[in-house]
């Protein structure tokens, strides 16, 4: 008999289970700090139409949960991750855009083409298969014929098409000589643990579970022998049984106030880049003083998360341009390469729910047809959205702060005394969106940046060939724990400018494929 534990029940822990138990593990057992969370559910999508609320509205951090300190960038306060991360069954990508992007030959290999961060362990082509099948995972869809980067077979399912209101970006870019191209999502197409997509726009709730989400693979996985979920079962430690294994972990379960202890031979965690470091910092014992894994005070360090730009203008419309799907299907990796690897790149989609016209609205407050009308054609706003790359930075990290949150988890502190970006490259991507809405006739073009949730955190136990330079090694273990594996975004050596899901599926996939059975010694 064998038993693995997995933390988290997000997109990475529900893949490590259904593989674990795929390889002949006798039982894992899944540990949530969260609660069940209702999706795909026509009701709660009636109730989400009618008043924008989603059933994980509650599942947010808290300004209580975390303490901030430093700065985004010179002109921004500090972190404030309200809003980016979902904590119950199924983790953060309950309300993910699906944006499945690869990343670049260039992205693996940051430190040899500027000097900054550090290089992969492997390169794009190493990854490139497995990306094939992170992709049928998901259920992604794209275009086949785009090959930057190159691949080396289809997706599992057609693009979603251009709507009507991509056409004035796509003839700006044309215009421009910048390429463009479909972006591929997790949706549309039939995932292996999901259903098809309706296209009633309204994303943030899905009332058929068209898009991948990460509670799709877990109800397959309640069927299967040897699994079990506890919800409401935050860990607090791990046990060691010496310095190079885990015996198993301790928690609370929260429904009856009484910690647990539970036994494993290996345990996984997947419980993304601020809970993983938190973690392992929390384990201190007299083998690992510091914290597990800890010993060059690497672990929390290099804290990085995109950041998020803006430009919006106004426009005429007269062909009565309107939100037509609820993801973007447009995008533009002109800037997102390695000629612009050293300050920073930028990956640039259009923003799909404009130009919105909303005519219930309208017919609400009594106009009348030529006043309706006259809105389906009025000036109206577009807008293009720009994921700008990190800088990896020693001193930004994430730590443990007094006090524990209502999922029963430590605090977070997040402290980013350094910049998490290039200003001066920001500013110039800034020009580059406002010269696209220009081409478009836009008047009153401005920009402006989101504030730093946190989206995309990574790196916080980044993936290295030796302990000096990071905290897991290449096969995912934690130096000097032969049986402690992280699939998680905590673990990728840096974070490019694209969205990281299904880069860190693919990851799970090599793991996998490479280590098969000794994942559970």
């Amino acid at each position: 008999m064998s038993r693995a534990i997995v933390i988290g029940s997000g997109v990475a822990g529900s893949f490590m289970a259904h593989k674990l138990l795929d390889l002949g593990v006798s039982e894992v057992v899944m540990l949530e700090a969260g609660r069940e969370i209702p999706m795909g559910d026509p009701a709660w999508w009636f109730r989400f139409v009618a008043t924008g609320r989603t059933p994980y509205q509650d599942d947010y951090d808290t300004t209580e949960d975390f303490t901030s300190t430093g700065y985004t960038s010179k002109l921004e306060g500090p972190w404030a991750i309200v809003g980016s991360r979902i904590m119950g069954r199924g983790g953060t990508t309950l309300h993910w855009g699906g944006w499945t992007p690869r990343f670049r030959p260039e992205d693996f290999r940051m430190f040899t083409n500027t000097g900054l961060g550090i290089d992969w362990p492997y390169d794009y082509a190493t990854l490139e298969p497995f990306y094939l099948q992170a992709e049928s995972w998901l259920g992604v869809c794209g275009d086949s014929k785009e090959e930057d980067p190159w691949r080396s077979g289809p997706y599992p399912f057609e693009a979603g098409p251009f709507p009507l209101n991509a056409s004035p970006f796509i003839e700006a870019f044309e215009n421009l000589d910048y390429n463009y191209g479909h972006l591929p999502v997790a949706r549309y197409g039939l995932s292996e643990n999901g259903s098809s997509c309706r296209t009633t726009g309204t994303c943030d709730y899905c009332p058929v579970a068209g898009r991948f989400t990460g509670d799709l693979p877990l109800k397959p996985l309640h069927e299967r022998q040897g699994f079990t979920l506890r919800l409401g079962s935050p860990v607090s430690r791990l046990r060691m049984d010496g310095r190079s294994r885990v015996a198993g972990v301790s928690g609370t379960d929260l429904s009856s106030g009484k910690p647990f202890d539970l036994d494993a031979d290996a345990v996984f965690l997947c419980g993304g880049a601020f809970e993983t470091p938190k973690l392992l910092l929390a384990s201190a014992c007299n083998e690992w003083p510091n914290g597990v894994g800890n010993d060059n005070d690497l672990v929390g360090r290099y804290l990085v998360a995109n950041a998020f730009f803006f430009t919006n203008g106004i426009r005429a419309n007269p062909k009565r341009m309107t939100q037509e799907l609820g993801f973007p299907s447009l995008v533009s990796r002109q800037f997102d390469t390695e000629k612009e690897q050293a300050t920073a790149k930028l990956f640039m989609t259009m923003n799909y729910s404009k130009p919105y016209i909303d005519l219930g609205a309208g017919m609400a407050k009594g106009q009348d047809r030529a006043a309706l009308d006259a809105s389906l054609v009025a000036p109206t706003s577009f807008q293009l959205y720009g994921n700008v790359s990190p800088l990896p930075q020693r001193d930004n990290r994430i730590g443990l702060a007094k006090g524990t949150t209502r999922f029963g988890l430590p605090r977070t502190n997040i402290d980013t005394p350094a910049p998490g970006y290039n200003e001066d490259a920001a500013r110039k991507w800034m020009g580059v969106m406002e010269g696209v809405l220009n081409k478009m006739d836009c008047e009153n073009v401005k920009s402006g940046t989101y504030p730093q949730r946190g989206d995309h955190a990574s790196c916080t136990t980044r993936m290295a060939m030796n302990e000096n330079e990071g905290v897991v090694d290449p096969m995912h273990r934690v130096f000097g724990v032969k049986n402690l594996c992280i699939l998680s975004n905590s673990i990728l050596p840096t974070l490019p400018a694209a969205n990281p899901t299904l880069t860190l599926v693919a990851m799970g996939c090599k793991l996998v494929k490479e280590q098969g059975a000794k994942l559970v010694p």
